[in-house]
């Protein structure tokens, strides 16, 4: 089987299996602004990966629930490769590049969605199901249930580009599982804190009445959904399989991706990754990996983070609440991080002492507005007080830790909001006999 490999829906190179290797072979003359990956320049030579697809090309495969509902439905067109999944959903993902069988145009023909429609519906676990296996046929990773879908245009106009081949999802529909109830509140809400700062780029997004799905408003796409930017993930830049996602470091992650920065963004893009690295240890979100962070580019003349995503307050769930940062940083994976992190700001991102504090106070700052944000939501809806108790009590621990014991004295946290709202103490963390059969959503826990 030999599969077209796209850029910007223009067939730039070949990909297929030659014996024990994977083969991305560029076709002559191609122009080497369309290089298919950061890892794989335009050149003669093709580019070879034993065993399995090259990272690259891993890095949107569907994981977890998509995947298995994948595999029921198109089950007779998989022979257990990646490369046969990939000829399935590679017409359909996210960045510039798609990938089709021999002859065949990017795209795939799906009933449009109306997203004013989701944002209002019940979606009830079985509905969210129904409408993951009707949109099943696109690229995009991630253990939680999500899909992309071509949007209902608002005007009732046909599509302006006159090619619906070429036109893609404007949105990643996210819903929740049993595990993670009312996840579109908590990654909303969770997002917000430094959204509402306004110093990095943050993915936009809208919940729906009920809570349960999150509407990400795509940043590799413009208005008509045409795909303008590369996407890479710092797990494909290292070089690893996405199941590898936890299994490097915070200084790994920075390092794959600052070689491609260029010299005079660098200083601006490395305090973005610091804002993102400190909010997950506001927020406790112990999901950020290797697939979390990633680099986002029009031309290698461009290339920068992309807009923050998939941040989650995990510990607001009893069955992950143990769970330590998703990567160490400087040996060390736990939220009691002490110097390690000023240390790290300072000697590998060249943020001073004093801006790092400075960056620690606004998120808590905010993340006390937002925190109050979160308490009134959940008075006007009953059924998300449960998870608004344990994400503001996460959030508190997540202040208390940065700041340490003596500022956390002086400066505002959600203690009096917590108390005037009457939640109860946060719900007590699962036993670790419950890890068989978690979620892959999360971290590993630590050893004891």
């Amino acid at each position: 089987m030999k599969l077209d490999v796209q850029v910007s829906g223009k067939t730039v190179a070949q990909l297929y299996r030659e014996r024990d290797e994977y083969v991305l072979k560029y076709l002559p003359g191609t122009d080497p602004a369309h290089f298919v990956s950061l890892t794989m320049p335009v050149r003669e030579e093709p580019w070879r990966w034993p065993r399995d697809l090259h990272p690259f090309f891993r890095q949107n495969l569907p994981e977890g629930y998509l995947l298995n509902i994948i595999r029921e439905v198109f089950g007779p067109l998989l022979d257990g490769t990646d490369l046969s999944l990939l000829a399935v959903v590679g017409g359909a993902g996210i960045g510039r590049v798609t990938v089709t069988t021999e002859g065949g145009q990017p795209g795939a023909e799906m009933e449009p969605l109306q997203i004013e429609t989701l944002l209002k519906a019940d979606n009830t676990t079985e509905h969210f199901a129904s409408l993951v296996r009707r949109y099943a046929r696109a690229s995009i990773s991630g253990m939680v249930p999500k899909f992309i879908a071509p949007d209902s245009p608002s005007n009732g106009q046909a599509d302006p580009l006159g090619k619906p081949t070429l036109r893609t999802s404007r949105h990643i529909i996210k819903g929740s599982d049993d595990s993670t109830p009312y996840l579109g509140f908590n990654e909303f809400y969770s997002l917000r804190v430094l959204e509402r700062l306004d110093v990095v780029p943050v993915a936009r997004a809208r919940m729906s009445d009920d809570g349960r799905v999150l509407v990400v408003e795509r940043f590799d796409v413009d208005a008509d959904g045409v795909p303008t930017h590369g996407l890479e993930d710092a797990c494909g830049l290292l070089g690893l399989p996405p199941h590898e996602k936890y299994a490097t470091t915070t200084e790994k992650v920075l390092n794959a991706t600052r070689a491609y920065l260029p010299p005079a963004q660098a200083r601006r893009q490395l305090e973005q990754f610091g804002w993102h690295l400190l909010l997950n240890y506001v927020v406790r979100n112990a999901d950020c990996h290797a697939k979390n962070i990633a680099l986002h580019y029009t031309s290698l003349a461009d290339v920068g983070y992309s807009p923050v995503y998939d941040v989650v307050t995990t510990q607001a769930y009893p069955r992950y609440a143990n769970n330590p940062p998703g990567l160490p940083v400087d040996g060390r994976q736990t939220w009691v991080a002490g110097k390690t992190l000023e240390r790290f700001f300072n000697t590998r991102l060249g943020v001073p002492p004093r801006r790092y504090a400075e960056m620690v106070e606004r998120l808590c700052e905010s993340a006390v507005e937002v925190g109050n944000e979160v308490i009134e939501a959940a008075r006007n809806e009953p059924r998300w007080h449960v998870v608004a108790k344990q994400m503001v009590h996460a959030w508190n621990e997540g202040m208390s830790s940065l700041r340490g014991p003596k500022k956390s004295v002086v400066f505002r946290g959600l203690d009096a909001a917590i108390a005037a709202a009457g939640f109860s103490a946060p719900e007590p963390p699962e036993s670790a006999r419950t890890e068989i059969g978690r979620s892959e959503l999360l971290a590993p826990r630590r050893k004891p």
